[in-house]
């Protein structure tokens, strides 16, 4: 206090000063208040709009691969106006891992029911809807030799031979009556069933010619001719086509295969991709691999014929979540569940495509999968 100041002035500027003080501190106290509800409101939109984001992104992808799957029934539809059948079902058969044909041997037919829950294919549609391999193997496509994988630019005399002046190589000649490129009628391996309705056959018993015993591993140098198939499908998005490496059948159950497996997917730019003797599969727009289910053939030899006593209505994994109204109906078996209800729809249909959806998984033994849920987002598409 200043000499000669009167005490209640200096006392009334205490007072205004220490209310300074407390308004300063609430201020403070109400910004950071503040602050932080704004940054909890933040997180709370941040979340719903990556929650709605992710949820537009799976529908998105859903449609697409729906579009997809209607393009290969459409591509499907004009194969067999071609040819007079449905793509055979090809697989891990005979041929090893790493080996040419490897995934793409003709799959034996199946023999009841467990069986046919793994009678599938995820190679057959690239194989019969693009014919992306060469001369030697679906009897278009030029040849690799060699340092020389590739078709050269410039062409001479020397390279004028069938194969060599065929590329690209997408495209294929006429499969035969047995859709194998004649390879069920006229067999060389030495171990196949005297009862050929009841075997598969291996990829290199393709025999373009039917005219003797042309070695696959030595070339087939029979001069095919005639008309090129396909492609028939026209893909402009590169991302749905993919490898599988070490395809097997799954055998969960102890001496009857009841699915397949493979090691993993490799996508284009992936090391490796193109490189090796892997087979082609369709991807989903999630990454998975399409699975191509069809009715057998009472004899694999003539992939026209059905045989009547299945139905895909009894492949448990194309079996529905939930139903229209009266459009489920009672299966002749039961999945693990104990569930027989399948799909009407099924019961008519000659083919079907399968994708896992957005969890890339799925739990074939079961139609109702409670404990984790995997079936809930599976997608089909039937062909009739």
């Amino acid at each position: 206090m200043e000499a000669g100041e009167p005490a209640s002035t200096v006392y009334r500027k205490e007072s205004i000063d220490m209310l300074r003080l407390e308004s300063n501190s609430r201020a403070r106290a109400f910004t950071i208040t503040e602050m932080l509800v704004t940054v909890g409101v933040i997180v709370i939109l941040a979340g719903i709009l990556i929650t709605t984001l992710s949820k537009a992104a799976r529908t998105a992808q859903q449609g697409r691969t729906i579009q997809l799957m209607n393009a290969i029934n459409d591509a499907i539809s004009r194969f067999e106006t071609d040819h007079g059948y449905l793509p055979p079902v090809l697989g891990p058969q005979s041929t090893a891992a790493g080996g040419i044909g490897h995934g793409r041997d003709l799959l034996a037919l199946p023999n009841g029911f467990q069986q046919q829950q793994a009678y599938y294919s995820l190679t057959s549609l690239p194989e019969f809807l693009l014919g992306y391999d060469d001369r030697r193997m679906d009897g278009y496509g030029y040849v690799p030799e060699g340092g020389n994988p590739s078709p050269p630019i410039t062409l001479s005399p020397s390279d004028m031979t069938p194969g060599q002046r065929e590329h690209p190589a997408l495209g294929f000649r006429s499969p035969g009556p047995d859709g194998f490129w004649n390879a069920t009628l006229n067999p060389r391996f030495g171990d196949l069933n005297s009862d050929v309705s009841q075997t598969g056959v291996a990829f290199a018993s393709r025999n373009p010619g039917n005219l003797g015993n042309i070695s696959f591993t030595g070339d087939n140098d029979h001069t095919l001719q005639g008309k090129v198939y396909g492609p028939y499908l026209d893909l402009k998005d590169d991302t749905v086509i993919g490898e599988v490496e070490g395809m097997a059948f799954s055998d969960d159950d102890g001496g009857v295969a009841d699915g397949q497996v493979w090691d993993r997917v490799l996508l284009p730019g992936d090391a490796g991709f193109g490189s090796g003797n892997n087979p082609k599969v369709f991807l989903d727009y999630w990454g998975n691999p399409l699975r191509y289910y069809r009715r057998p053939p009472s004899d694999v030899r003539d992939p026209r014929l059905f045989d009547e006593s299945f139905s895909l209505a009894e492949v448990i994994a194309l079996r529905p979540n939930s139903f229209e109204t009266g459009g489920d109906v009672d299966s002749r078996y039961e999945d693990a569940n104990n569930d027989s209800t399948t799909s009407r729809a099924l019961i008519a249909s000659r083919y079907a495509l399968f994708s896992p959806g957005a969890d890339g998984k799925s739990a074939d033994t079961v139609r109702i999968d409670a404990e984790n849920d995997y079936n809930a987002d599976n997608i089909v598409e039937t062909g009739k």
